[in-house]
């Protein structure tokens, strides 16, 4: 009995641990419920036969010809997303050598929740305009193949350009005096999509928009305002880690 007592004093922290750790999940600022249909602000995306699709289909071929190239090989790296690969991509455009969560917890939070903001601010035109993937329209591999799916039509807007773009102006609110830095990383990763046949242009452009409308909507509310300012305070007190 004293053994059974003794084991569930041991357990108990770890539950505590536990239910804790379920408590603090990160969850977005606005649900795709609560979002703007973005379809009903963007353009639909340029047909086959539509005169604008020669951009696209000429960024599609410049993409393919610089894949084995150091350019591609970024490329591939810029298909990952989330707080840890933020906080990598965007260390040295901020001054920083590497970004850890343990230095900066408010940032790190505040980008897992745009992100995930982003996810669903950016559902429902993607199921409005349902286009097929340029790696799927052509019928060739793409630079990230673990990644296809003859299924996913999603390719309008892009996704990791509404997170990437949405990041920038972030972190260019944080520490303004990075700006030129953060928007050309954050300009890099939508195009790194268009490189590995992902997106066709007008979808990295059409996330753009996007990530604009994102972050003035954001802008409206309280608790992204409130953990804003967080994030430049922590951010500053943090100056002795910049370069």
């Amino acid at each position: 009995m004293k053994r059974i007592i003794l084991m569930a004093v041991m357990l108990l922290p770890l539950c505590l641990a536990a239910q804790n750790q379920k408590s603090e999940k990160t969850t977005p600022f606005y649900t795709r419920e609560e979002a703007p249909h973005l379809e009903n602000v963007l353009p639909a995306p340029p047909a086959l036969n539509d005169p604008l699709f020669f951009n696209d289909w000429s960024q599609y071929l410049w993409g393919k010809s610089i894949r084995d190239t150091e350019r591609g090989q970024q490329a591939v790296v810029d298909a990952k997303l989330g707080g840890s690969f933020f906080f990598k991509r965007y260390s040295e455009a901020m001054g920083i050598k590497t970004m850890t969560q343990e230095d900066y917890p408010i940032l790190y939070e505040l980008l897992k929740k745009a992100h995930y903001t982003e996810m669903e601010a950016g559902a429902s035109a993607k199921k409005a305009f349902a286009r097929v993937r340029p790696y799927q329209q052509f019928k060739e591999a793409s630079g990230v193949p673990k990644s296809e799916s003859p299924t996913d039509f999603t390719s309008y807007p892009s996704g990791h350009t509404h997170a990437a773009w949405l990041t920038g102006m972030i972190l260019t609110a944080v520490a303004p005096e990075y700006t030129e830095q953060i928007m050309k990383a954050a300009y890099e990763v939508g195009q790194s999509r268009v490189i590995v046949g992902f997106h066709y242009q007008s979808d990295v452009d059409a996330g753009r928009i996007c990530a604009s409308i994102t972050f003035a909507r954001l802008c409206s509310m309280p608790e992204f305002l409130n953990m804003l300012e967080k994030a430049k305070k922590e951010f500053a007190k943090n100056e002795k880690l910049r370069k």
